[in-house]
């Protein structure tokens, strides 16, 4: 992988991008070639860019790699959902749902440090008593 990637840095030749098509043939069969699929009575599965100028077979090696690391994060991004789908347990909810409450009340106390009228100081000291209530209920702390 690393010797493509040198040989491609140092090509002096490669100044411009080519695309290089990955084309499946209506037999199913697939190939790398540098000019439209539909000209050759196939169509696109993967456009890659590669240097211009470059050999062929070094284009189609990239090609592959790209291909291959596409693949790859591909996989990765299939597994990575799976991982983060396990549900979390009654506990850990509790824990979560403590948390959550503790900021809240701390950011009702600091509202309530503010200058603020009457009514809106009320208000504020209810959502906190309902939200004290509530930690008193899951056994936080």
């Amino acid at each position: 992988m690393r010797t493509l990637l040198a040989m491609a840095l140092l090509c002096p030749v490669a100044v411009y991008a080519a695309p290089l098509y990955l084309c499946k043939s209506y037999g199913s069969g697939t190939f790398w070639s540098n000019t439209h699929c539909s000209t050759q009575q196939a169509t696109i599965e993967r456009i890659v860019s590669v240097p211009d100028g470059m050999p062929f077979e070094m284009q189609v090696q990239l090609g592959d790699q790209a291909v291959r690391e596409a693949a790859r994060v591909a996989a990765l991004a299939q597994q990575a959902p799976v991982q983060n789908s396990a549900q979390p347990t009654k506990s850990e909810r509790r824990q979560e749902d403590c948390r959550a409450l503790d900021e809240r009340i701390s950011r009702l106390d600091s509202l309530a440090r503010q200058p603020q009228s009457a009514s809106t100081q009320d208000r504020i000291a209810e959502r906190r008593r309902q939200a004290r209530e509530r930690q008193f209920q899951l056994r936080c702390r």
